[in-house]
């Protein structure tokens, strides 16, 4: 078994990830769902971005010189962000196909901080994709759009 089998369920919080995002006009990307609240809904997606390629392509890979930039003046419109989302997703779905669960022990140097198994930091993305979606979700209810269902398995 490799980490595409054992996370099979996180294409499901793409899926759903992205069937959020489709719901967005680029207007909504300014939303901020509390005036105290640090992020923006734009922030939100852009930082789901970010984690995804600094942990995985950054830390792990070691593609990138550095952790990457979160693209506040890249990403600056919904189908920019739908196609750098897509494009992060491709990327990392075709090297978990290539990690067997016997490296999930495997302890990774972060650049300048800690030493954390490999298996812990899957895990976390995952956990932070999933968190952050939530916040996306909960912006798209108080914009008045309609959420994704996601406790459905298909």
């Amino acid at each position: 078994m490799n980490a595409a089998e054992y996370f099979d369920h996180w294409d499901k919080v793409r899926r759903d990830l992205l069937r959020a995002v489709a719901v967005l006009e680029d207007e909504d990307l300014d939303f901020r769902p509390a005036e105290r609240y640090d992020r923006t809904l734009g922030d939100i997606l852009r930082h789901i971005i970010n984690l995804e390629q600094g942990w995985i392509h950054y830390v792990v890979r070691r593609e990138l010189d550095e952790w990457p930039p979160d693209n506040h003046d890249r990403l600056t419109t919904v189908s920019a962000i739908e196609a750098e989302i897509t494009r992060t997703q491709g990327d990392t779905e075709a090297y978990l196909a290539t990690i067997p669960m016997e490296d999930f022990n495997r302890i990774i140097q972060v650049p300048g901080d800690g030493t954390p198994k490999l298996g812990w930091i899957l895990w976390h993305v995952i956990e932070q994709q999933i968190h952050h979606r939530g916040e996306l979700f909960l912006c798209l209810s108080l914009l008045g759009k309609d959420r994704p269902k996601t406790d459905r398995p298909g």
